[in-house]
């Protein structure tokens, strides 16, 4: 009896080992099969991120390369027409020949370029770093004021032919020593403003400044 319950146990126990044995196999190769799935989905999604990163970085890059060329375009654009302003600058106010119509004539050419010179800031500004825009407002403050002043100073030579009826410089200043003496007394007059005394440094300041920011970018 004893022998009998002894084999009935045995056949039951080697029946579970069995079973369990069997159920073993089968969750160990379902976690397998989902450590497999896991990690082929992981693989897919992170190929896919890096090319998601890498095509939005192919985008950064084009848009950095499109508003790199822009810059330079539009500082050298820009860096032409302070040039020819410096240029007008320097012949209104340091003259080597003077007179009535002269004045009027270099008085209008530097309004004619200044007008250009700030039409172009206005319209390249979206592109100026902020270390430019700081010293070309300092530019284009100065220059207004100047401007003012030398707008008082066509009116003044008007006034005079006004007074005269004539544009004739014969008429108005009776000889050519007068003429000069007259011109020179008003040059002198213009270049004791503070903003005209300042005008040269702070043309070559905002060169200098585009200068350095144009080289870094050609680099």
């Amino acid at each position: 009896m004893n022998i009998q319950l002894q084999i009935s146990t045995e056949k039951l126990l080697e029946k579970y080992f069995s079973e369990y044995k069997e159920y073993h196999q089968y969750a160990l190769f379902a976690i397998i099969i989902l450590m497999s799935s896991y990690q082929i989905w992981q693989a897919i999604f992170v190929s896919k991120k890096i090319e998601k990163l890498k095509a939005d970085l192919k985008k950064s890059e084009i848009k950095f390369s499109r508003f790199h060329n822009m810059q330079i375009d539009a500082l050298k654009i820009i860096y032409d027409r302070i040039v020819t302003f410096h240029y007008k600058n320097h012949r209104l106010f340091s003259p080597k020949s003077t007179g009535h119509s002269i004045l009027k004539r270099k008085i209008n050419e530097w309004h004619a370029e200044f007008e250009i010179v700030i039409d172009t800031f206005h319209r390249e500004r979206i592109l100026l770093p902020l270390e430019l825009l700081e010293i070309v407002k300092i530019f284009e403050n100065n220059f207004q004021k100047i401007s003012v002043r030398l707008n008082e100073e066509l009116q003044s030579l008007s006034d005079l032919e006004e007074v005269n009826q004539s544009i004739d410089e014969q008429i108005i200043y009776v000889n050519e020593e007068e003429e000069d003496e007259a011109i020179k007394f008003r040059m002198n007059s213009l270049n004791e403003n503070e903003n005209i005394k300042n005008s040269e440094k702070i043309i070559r300041e905002l060169r200098a400044k585009i200068e350095k920011y144009f080289a870094e970018l050609v680099k």
